[in-house]
Parts: C-alpha cells; structure tokens; sequence
C-alpha cells in the first residue's frame, strides 16, 4: 500500500466572530439604478446591477472585507457590506466616487445624461448618511457538525485566518520570512535577492467543502512570486495587462493595474503603459499620488522600485513571455517546502484551526506500458499498430509533412520517430504513409489578425492544397509566431480542415539543451502523438490490470461545455449577442475497444468519429448562425442528454464523468455540494433521485434502475476547491513519492503517475533555499465524488478507473499522465479547431 498523505488542510476551531454590517441606502440605490439605466438602455432594474468595479475596489482598497452584496430593484440591501472591523465610512464614500468617475464619466460611450446622473449621485454620498445603516452581532459560523451556519462563513473564515498571520514571521530553511497582506485571503513574504532577481513566496486561504457532508475545511496554497528586476528592451509590448504590487505601508500591499494603451499616428503606433485610473485614485485615499512614478517609468527601470529600501516599493510579477526582461528564478514550491510551511503555520493557528491529519490510499489500478524488459521491440511497436488500428478502424492514415527545404532534417527525424514508435506498417493491418509536402508562403505572417486576414489565407491554403476524400494528417514545420499580429496558425487549421486535414505545429528552432544542433527529440516525439491522438489514437489498457476491475468494461461518456465562444468573423462588432456563452458537448471513449465518438447539437449527425468531429468544429465556427445554434442547443443544460444515457445504459454499464466548476454547475445545479448534501441516500453514492436541470429546466430524476454511473471531479489547485499536500519522509530524509487514489470520508483524491522529470524528483528533495534557480513540477489532487453508484458497486473501483483514464493519452511524453480522464480531455482540446476570437476559456 502507498504510503500516505498529508493535505494542506487545517479544520475549524473557532467558531464565534463579530461581523459588521453596513446597508446601502435607499435614495442611492435609486439613483445608481437611474445611472445603470442611462448607461445601458436594455438594463432592467428586476436583474443584478453591474458591479464588478465597484466590487474590486472596496475588496482591493479596505481591510477584513468579507462581502460585498449584489443589488437590484426589491434586493434586500440591510447587510450589502459585510466586514470583520467597524467599516470605514469616509474611504468608503471616497472609493464609491472614484468608481462613479471611472465606470460613467471617464467611460468613451458616456452620454451627457449619464454624466449628469453620475454627478448627481456623487452629490448625494456622504459618509453621515453611510453611517447610520452599520449594525453588528455576534455569529457562530460553523455548526456543531462543522458545516457552514452563515453564508459568510467561508469568506469571513479564511479573511480571518489571512488577516491572524499579517506581520508574523516564521523560519524557513535558515531564512526568515515575514508575511505581509497582499489582497483578500493573502499573504505575500519580503521580496528575497538572488543575484539582482527578486522573487517571494506567497500564501493563499480558501474555506471549501467536501460532499455529501459538506464539512467546512480550511485550505492553504503556498505559491512562489518572481519579480521583474530588470528591462533590457527599450521598447517593450505587453501582452497583458500587469498587477504590480504596492507597499502601502509595513505588512501591507495593495494591487494596482498597470494597463498597456496605444498612440496611432499616419506612419507608426507607439506603445505606452498607465495605470488603472480607479487604483491610482485609490492610492490616493492612503498616500498623495503626485510623487507616485509614472507606470512607464516603473516598467522600464523596474531595479529602482524592487528593492527593499525603495519608495515606493512595486513589485512587477513576472509571467512567461515578458520578453523584455530576464529571469532565472525557478518556479513552483516544492514537497520539501510544502511540509515546512504547514508545520510552521500549525503552532500559530492553534487557537484557530487544528490540522486535518493523514490521508490513506485505496487500492488502484494503474495503466502499465509494455516495456523493453518484458517484451521486444517488435512486439510493442505491433502492439501499437494494433491499437491504432482498432481506435481508428481504419487500415490506412496518411501523414503529410509540411516545411520549407532547410527543415528537411527535422522533417527526416518526424518521419524516423514514427517509424521508432509505430514500426514498419509496411504489410501490417494498418499502413502509415507519409509525405513531405513544401509549405512555400502559406506559412508566411499574415498582414494583420482580423477576419479577412484570415480568410484570405484560407482560400490560399484551399487553393493550394488538393481536398481529400478521406482526413489526413498535416505536420506543419512553423517559425513560433504565437501571440504576432499576423499568426498564421488559426488559419492554416481552418483552411486544412477545409481540405479535410487535421493540423499539427511544430517550431523548426527548438533545439535540445544538450544537443543544440538537433530539433529536440521530445519535442517532436509530443508534436507526432498529438497528430495521432486527434485521429483517436490512445494508448491500450492491458487486460492483465484491468480485468478483475468491471467498470474497465464500460464507456465512459464526458460531459464537458465550453464557454464564451465569440466567433472571429464577429471580432469588428461590438454586440455582446455575438458571443454564445456556453456549448455542450460529449466523448464516449471505451478503454478497451479504442473507439472516440463526439456529440454535439450542432453536428448534422448524431455522433461523429473524433476527427470528423475537430473538423466539423472549424467548418461549424465560421457560420453565420453559430452563436445562435449554440444558444438553442445550450438552452436546456445536459438534460435531454442525461435521460437518454439513462434510457441508452438501462443493461449495460456506462459511466459519466463531468468537471465540477462554476459553468457546469449553471447548467447542471445537481453537482454542487448544497444539492448533493440534500439528496436522500439509499446507501452511500446511491441517492434515490438527482438533480439533473439548470434554472431554466429544473427537474429531478432517479437513475438506480439504470446501469449509468456518475461522477463528480473538481480539479487542483488552481480552483483552490482542492487542498494541496505534502508526502511522508522515508529513511533517507527525503519525501516519498505518491501516486493512485487516497479516500477521505466520502471524497477520492487522484494523484497522477510519477513524472520522470528532474523538476519532479528535486522537488521532494529540495528547496529554494538551496539553489534559486531550480524549477519544481508537482502531480496536484483530482477530486473526485461518485454521484451515482448502484447498490452493489464497489466506488473505490469506479473511481480507480476514472483515475486510469488520464493514463491512456499519449501526447505528453514528459508526464505519464493528463490533467483530465481520456474523455474529458479529448473533450477540451476539440476547442482549438474553433476559430474565435479568443481562446475558448
């Protein structure tokens, strides 16, 4: 058995709070509701105001706020402010006028109705009539049982735990770190200098809850921020936008935006930088913004304001693709580090919360690939061909290989790593023939990034390349142009689907660290598995590990929505009915028998095979009716498509798997923990009924006279819905490996295969401390919840096979695992043959 974990994880001990309550008043609420309406002529004041702006300053710019209510014409606005101090009504109003400035004076489409309104309302705030609505009491946020009393109970619960920590410090690996707040539940230490590069660590809080018990846990995420400590680039672009940090005062930061705008003038456009009016405004509230350094000035000479001495001191955060600066600083904290910080975090929230405790395993199968050991080359490359044939069912799949003459050598190693991988196919049951094709200008930047632009090198790419009967495969050799105006990539998937060919890049330039004369092998050896996993390829499930397990047996359905899906050929329009918001989509995938179907609404088909369905996509995205028939297909959530796998696996076995996040649980209400908390359960994971409908088509079903299974995953850290975790140390002192699924209470938590990288294996070793410079990779929890079992189901083997599942893609050779199980990920990557706008988030 696998040794155990230990989750991030601390429960609740106190229990009882004071909370402050501020009501919004009436007259306000009038006039706000006048302003909303003259900025918008289609609002209707039954509906939620917009507010979001006015939300991010009083959360960004106040201390202990735990909720900021929403407001509409009969809201009950007694507690619209919520806070664990006596609120400040005079910054209040301040803010409140800010905000007022910048959403309706300041705004481009402002009319002068608006304006006058806007003045009006700003008139009217004054901090004596503010304060005349604050009202407290004493509150129990947690039950006996350790569910939630209040609503504020996971906000008010973690601000407070933040807020306990600000100014403390703690030893760490021979430094000392003091935390500092840095925003609503988090806490950031003094900046560290490493050879003129500076980086922090930081610590963030969320209260969440585990079904069906809906106990409340308190959990930690500890992060490491790299600062921009240097610009080596005059002229600098900035691909988004950069929340710099600020030192407002000792243990505390706030957040300001800096926000990239443009100069266009008859021969050239000039880039500059400023910040957000409403946060430098802010600023104001607390300190005279007259010396504050302009956001250019910041960005250009950034070694000036990093320092510890500096004033002010502002802190750039670093993301990958600033361009403009160097940084050697690793990224990712440790196992070793993990550990640290929960002991040393545990003495000072003593009187708080205590910690969770220890995690078993459960036994779980995992995917075996056939090694060199137990058998000879051959043998797995015909293993390979067999599966590829079965998961396709087709006997030939033709490959074309797309450069210029000066990439033939990497068009030679493409061509050698799928011989390597496959083996000749010459005479075997399924044929791989491949072709080198010369891409001339088609790869050629593009003039610009809008429709037309696009479309035109689709035409030239339908001119210029034969239709085939039958999808093909095209490996495209391109210089990596990610993120220029003139990207050619969108296009060349769109005008190869056109000629029915899936479409894979690969960057000519990437070169092998150790070998800087050859494309990197893994690099190519991803690029050729991913152009055969969008023809359905996986790898195959050995029998001899899954036979005793009976879900292996089932298909496995995905349910899986996209969201914000805003077509290009929209871009110009500034229409907001020209983005479909969400579009359901489904995978069935069968372990055993290799075969990928898609549905979706919008396929003339019921189902398509995987490749059908990628390029249907592209063709389906660039019609003119695609917003709408997303919209008519999204109106009724999953429903109809869950009665009919209920119907489809009356005697058969089949398995739904859907990611919990906050778009599925709006079209699927019955996955959120307060739905599965009030279901009547049979037995554990076999409730008499669920709810499967959203808020427009509510409805409640019983599925146990159906051989359909449900489960629920919530992913990593990411969400902060899932606790992070540190591993046992072993008689050598260092942190043992973890892997497979651990059960707590009624929840599994999945823990991908080992990574053979370095990343991975320092990481339960060392630390920052120890050397800067090194990067740390971790395998972060899956969460996953049977929604619904049959009586006699085992969960512990439904959800080992769920596990399996992320073990059966093969485009990641440096992981042995994907994020997602095999459907839900097939799912998720359908999105890239969209042509959008945006990436599909």
């Amino acid at each position: 058995m696998n040794s155990p974990i230990y989750p991030m994880t601390f429960i609740p001990k106190k229990r009882n709070f004071k909370l402050y309550y501020l009501a919004f008043p009436k007259p306000w609420k009038e006039l706000l509701i006048q302003l909303q309406v003259s900025a918008n002529k289609k609002y209707n004041p039954e509906y939620y105001m917009k507010l979001f702006g006015l939300k991010a300053c009083l959360n960004g710019w106040l201390d202990e706020v735990v909720n900021v209510g929403n407001m509409k014409a009969n809201s009950d606005d007694s507690r619209w402010f919520v806070s664990l101090n006596e609120p400040d009504v005079h910054k209040i109003c301040k803010i409140m006028k800010i905000w007022v400035t910048a959403e309706y004076e300041l705004n481009d489409k402002a009319t002068s109705e608006t304006k006058a309104i806007a003045e009006k309302f700003k008139s009217e705030i004054d901090p004596d009539v503010l304060r005349y609505g604050i009202t407290s009491e004493e509150v129990c946020l947690f039950n006996e049982d350790g569910t939630a009393a209040v609503d504020y109970a996971f906000d008010a619960f973690a601000l407070y735990v933040a807020n306990s920590l600000n100014g403390k410090t703690i030893p760490f690996f021979g430094q000392k770190l003091t935390f500092s707040n840095c925003g609503l539940k988090k806490l950031v230490s003094q900046p560290i200098e490493y050879k003129g590069q500076y980086y922090s660590y930081g610590l963030e809080f969320s209260v969440q809850t585990t079904p069906p018990q809906r106990e409340c846990m308190l959990l930690v995420f500890p992060s490491v921020k790299r600062f921009v400590s240097n610009a080596w680039k005059k002229k600098i672009y900035l691909k988004e936008n950069i929340n710099a940090l600020v030192k407002m005062s000792e243990n505390k930061y706030r957040v300001m935006k800096m926000k990239q705008r443009k100069n266009i003038d008859e021969e050239k456009t000039e880039y500059f930088r400023d910040w957000n009016y409403a946060d430098k405004r802010c600023y104001g509230i607390y300190h005279s913004i007259d010396a504050f350094p302009a956001a250019d000035e910041v960005l250009k000479s950034p070694e000036i304001y990093v320092g510890k001495n500096a004033v002010p001191q502002i802190l750039l955060p670093y993301k990958f693709g600033m361009d403009f600066t160097n940084m050697n600083i690793g990224t990712g904290v440790s196992v070793k580090e993990k550990c640290e910080f929960y002991h040393q975090l545990t003495p000072l929230l003593k009187d708080i919360a205590e910690p969770m405790g220890e995690v078993q395993s459960v036994r779980a199968i995992h995917y075996k690939k056939p090694d060199k050991k137990q058998f000879e080359v051959a043998d797995i490359q015909k293993m390979r061909r067999e599966r590829l044939k079965v998961c396709t069912g087709r006997d030939k799949i033709t490959l074309e290989i797309y450069g210029h003459d000066s990439d033939e050598p990497l068009k030679n190693a493409i061509m050698e790593d799928i011989c390597q991988y496959f083996g000749d196919t010459d005479g075997s049951d399924v044929k791989i023939e491949i072709e080198k094709r010369s891409i001339g200008s088609l790869g050629d930047m593009m003039n610009g990034k809008s429709y037309e632009d696009h479309l035109l090198r689709i035409k030239r790419v339908q001119e210029s390349v034969e239709k085939s009967a039958e999808i093909k495969g095209a490996v495209v050799i391109l210089k990596n142009t990610s993120e220029e105006k003139g990207d050619p990539k969108a296009a060349l998937r769109a005008g190869f689907a056109d000629t029915n060919r899936l479409t894979q890049f690969i960057v000519p330039d990437v070169l092998d660290e150790k070998a800087k004369d050859k494309p990197s092998k893994s690099r190519i050896h991803g690029a050729v598995l991913d152009i055969f996993r969008q023809f359905g390829y996986t790898e195959f499930a050995d029998n001899r590990n899954t036979v005793k397990n009976p879900a292996c047996a089932a298909d496995v359905i995905g349910v899986y929505a996209y969201q914000t899906l805003r077509p290009l050929w929209a871009a110009e329009s500034k229409s907001p009915v020209l983005t479909a918001k969400f579009l359901p989509a489904y995978v069935t995938f069968n372990a055993r028998s290799g075969q990928v179907k898609a549905e979706c609404g919008l396929f003339d088909e019921r189902e398509l095979s995987y490749p059908e369905a990628l390029i249907a996509f592209s063709k389906l995205s660039r019609k003119d009716d695609f917003v709408d028939k997303c919209n008519q297909v999204a109106r009724g959530g999953f429903v109809t498509k869950l009665l009919g796998l209920r119907d489809l696996y009356k005697e058969s076995d089949g398995l739904v798997l859907v990611s919990c996040n906050g778009l599925t649980r709006n079209l699927w209400h019955g996955i959120s923990d307060t739905s599965i908390s009030g279901y009547n359960m049979k037995k554990p994971f076999v409730p008499e009924k669920i709810k499967i409908g959203n808020s427009i088509s509510e409805r409640t079903e019983a599925f146990t006279d159906s051989h359909l299974r449900i489960i629920r995953l919530r992913e990593g850290v990411s969400t902060l819905e899932v606790p992070d975790y540190y591993t046992e140390i072993n008689a050598k002192g260092d942190f043992t490996r973890a892997s497979g699924v651990y059960r707590h209470k009624d929840v599994f938590w999945g823990i991908d295969l080992c990574p053979n990288n370095f990343e991975f294996k320092d990481s339960y070793k060392k630390c920052r401390a120890d050397k800067p410079t090194l990067n740390f990779d971790e395998c972060a929890l899956m969460e996953y919840y049977p929604l619904q079992l049959r009586g006699e189901d085992d969960p512990k083997q439904w959800v080992g096979y769920a596990n399996l599942l992320r073990e059966l893609m093969p485009e990641n050779p440096s992981r042995q695992s994907v994020r997602l199980p095999a459907p839900l990920h097939l799912a998720k990557l359908m999105s890239e043959y969209f042509l959008l706008c945006d990436k599909e988030k």
